[in-house]
């Protein structure tokens, strides 16, 4: 306090104003227009969730929240964009399993760490589908396996990002199949080129593949997460057949590590209370989510996180994935 108050001193009465409106604009916490970075394309889960809770916040706080996406390097763009940003929570990061928990293990080179951030708020965890063409001549798991395994040459999994490389490549890990991997700009064209004949199978997250499955352009194999999802009771599970197979991804809203404590507690109660909004939910759940806790605060949103990151690295290393 000495050292401060000598500078105060010598600084006169300009420093102590500023302290006094750093502190008003905490307290006032948002007091302008705030940016959610979404680091995929437009369509997708992480898309898709900023976009409602976004609106919930606009409604709440009465100022803007812009989503703005910057798709690019499996989301490393974009998550860079925000590690550069100032760490005043006016630039929020739409986190998610790719971006937070397997790039670190996927890439040698990486732009960002996830330590930079602090998660703030968790929306919830969904399982990824397993997609075929729909004139497919397999209709269950076993049956793809056995038509993968009678195949000379192996087929072609496409995906867009690292939360939809993993599953498939913990797929030949557990069942024994060969895929020749096709990456793609995000999960939608991998989806657009299944349909087209391009590639056998992709593995999206179920909010990206919904709208794709009831509409009948491509069929929902299976799904990755342990239970069969709500959503869509008549495709089985991939842990059906392969009891040790089950994986899922999560989506999140982060900071910067420095942002203030004050905004970063705000952003949590905001966020949270936005997600549980009773129309906010239920779109939420028709998305095929399973929501965290509403009473989650900072540390238990942040915890989840690296333990997502942890079980991550397993995942990817049982696949046999090399660093990039």
């Amino acid at each position: 306090m000495k050292r401060r108050d000598l500078l105060a001193g010598l600084a006169g009465v300009p420093f102590a104003a500023g302290l006094g409106a750093t502190a008003a604009a905490q307290d006032a916490y948002p007091n302008r227009l705030v940016k959610i970075l979404v680091p995929f394309g437009p369509g997708g889960s992480t898309d898709i969730i900023s976009r409602l809770v976004g609106k919930q916040l606009e409604t709440v706080t009465g100022k803007p929240f812009v989503i703005e996406n910057k798709p690019g390097a499996t989301g490393m763009i974009g998550t860079t964009q925000v590690k550069n940003a100032p760490a005043d929570g006016y630039t929020l990061l739409l986190g998610s399993t790719s971006t937070l928990a397997a790039n670190p293990s996927l890439y040698k080179q990486m732009t960002y760490d996830p330590s930079d951030f602090t998660t703030v708020a968790v929306n919830g965890s969904i399982g990824n589908f397993m997609l075929v063409k729909p004139d497919a001549p397999y209709k269950t798991v076993k049956e793809f396996v056995a038509y993968a395994k009678s195949r000379k040459e192996p087929l072609f999994s496409g995906y867009g990002n690292a939360s939809s490389r993993v599953p498939s490549a913990l797929f030949e890990v557990t069942t024994g199949v060969k895929f020749e991997e096709v990456a793609y700009r995000d999960a939608v064209a991998s989806i657009q080129d299944l349909h087209a004949g391009r590639v056998d199978c992709v593995f999206p997250d179920q909010v990206v593949g919904e709208s794709y499955v009831r509409s009948g352009y491509v069929r929902a194999l299976a799904v990755t997460s342990r239970e069969r999802s709500a959503l869509f009771p008549d495709v089985e599970a991939i842990a059906e057949t392969y009891p040790d197979y089950a994986i899922i991804a999560y989506s999140c809203f982060s900071v910067r590590k420095e942002t203030p404590d004050d905004i970063k507690r705000k952003l949590n109660r905001l966020i949270m209370d936005a997600i549980y909004e009773p129309s906010v939910m239920e779109r939420v759940r028709q998305l095929g989510f399973n929501p965290v806790p509403r009473e989650w605060g900072i540390d238990q949103c942040d915890a989840f996180v690296v333990r997502e990151r942890e079980d991550w690295t397993k995942y990817i290393k049982l696949a046999k994935i090399e660093p990039q």
